[in-house]
């Protein structure tokens, strides 16, 4: 079995502690602990920063050594669907950073930030 891809590798360690991160802001929330936000703010902007900067390293150019794909119809498929899944987490992502903030300023925004975190972590 050959090695797999260092890039690829990296990002999937890189976004190991996200989970944690995002489970410990989750249940904090719940419970209005004390480090909420600061758990919330570094998972979502960890993710964020991991994810989008992936994202552009393929985009332009980054090639993953090793890595060579035909894209069959069921490939192509697969790829839509998860750009699509990726494009509305990262919707997600900025609307709970929003929301948060707006519920920290009393806005009305700050109404929906409970409602979207649940959707994100499902």
């Amino acid at each position: 079995m050959p090695d797999p891809p260092f890039v690829s590798t990296f990002i999937a360690i890189g976004l190991l502690p996200v989970a944690f991160l995002f489970i410990h802001a989750f249940l904090s929330g719940l419970k209005d602990w004390r480090f909420h936000r600061l758990t919330g703010l570094l998972a979502i902007v960890w993710d964020l920063s991991m994810s989008i900067g992936y994202m552009l390293f393929r985009t332009f150019g980054g090639e993953v050594e090793g890595s060579s794909l035909e894209l069959t119809g069921g490939i192509l498929a697969y790829f839509i669907i998860h750009g699509i899944v990726a494009v509305i987490v990262i919707i997600l992502e900025f609307s709970v950073l929003y929301t948060g903030w707006a519920a920290s300023k009393e806005r009305p925004a700050g109404d929906w930030h409970k409602k979207l975190t649940r959707i994100l972590f499902v």
